[in-house]
């Protein structure tokens, strides 16, 4: 009888503890005019970019990143409008520079004067940080004082897949891509719902209740029996 419910006592409480595990990736990205980062689009802000190109190159940097509060973004989807038609993108590859563990493509939009990134990330991002930088061409009739109005299309970040099997490929409670065995390890307990989504702290005080009375009517039963 003891063994049975200090048995049940730890089922319940692992199947309360590994779904934790499984925190939902929060993170947003932005566009910046410069790499301190203090001019950008978040909070779905916009900003004016200043004409900064020189005699030269004519070109003008605009920086893409992202500020992940909470787990490890590994991929990056955005669209960014330029609403102004003397700044464009070329879409050529020498035209953009990513950042060292990143890999994708940034291209010109079919249609509009736009620009879509597809990035993704082997290690993952978990702070706040510049990712890419791209290279405005201004047309040779701009004039010094003009300016281009930055819109990101999406601030919303991908969710990297929790506990879940995408195309084959399945994801332990930290995103990691795991063997099906390792998988259904982490992921296919009886309680596991498979959401991803943190459990109310309420339940792991309900299972330390539990377990205390569970111990409390055990060791009531025992004095009984001596007796």
């Amino acid at each position: 009888m003891k063994k049975i419910l200090g048995l049940t006592v730890i089922a319940f409480l692992v199947s309360i503890v590994i779904p934790l595990n499984a925190k939902a990736l929060d993170a947003e990205i932005f566009a910046s005019s410069g790499t301190s980062m203090t001019e950008t689009t978040e909070g779905g802000k916009t900003f004016s970019l200043k004409n900064t190109a020189g005699s030269s190159s004519k070109k003008v940097p605009l920086y893409i990143g992202a500020n992940v509060t909470d787990g490890s973004l590994t991929e990056l989807n955005a669209h960014v409008e330029l609403e102004n038609s003397n700044f464009t993108f070329s879409g050529e590859r020498s035209d953009y520079r990513l950042t060292s563990g990143w890999s994708g493509t940034v291209t010109k939009s079919a249609t509009g004067n736009g620009i879509d990134i597809k990035l993704t990330s082997t290690s993952g991002l978990n702070t706040r940080s510049i990712v890419a930088t791209i290279n405005l061409i201004v047309s040779d009739n701009a004039p010094s004082t003009d300016t281009c109005k930055i819109t990101l299309g999406t601030t919303e970040a991908p969710v990297t897949p929790k506990c879940q099997v995408v195309d084959g490929t399945y994801y332990d409670a930290n995103g990691n891509e795991v063997s099906e065995e390792a998988y259904n390890a982490a992921c296919t307990t009886a309680e596991n719902p498979q959401t991803g989504s943190f459990l109310p702290y309420t339940l792991i005080i309900i299972g330390l209740a539990l377990a205390g009375w569970l111990y409390y009517v055990t060791k009531k039963n025992n004095k009984i029996y001596q007796v």
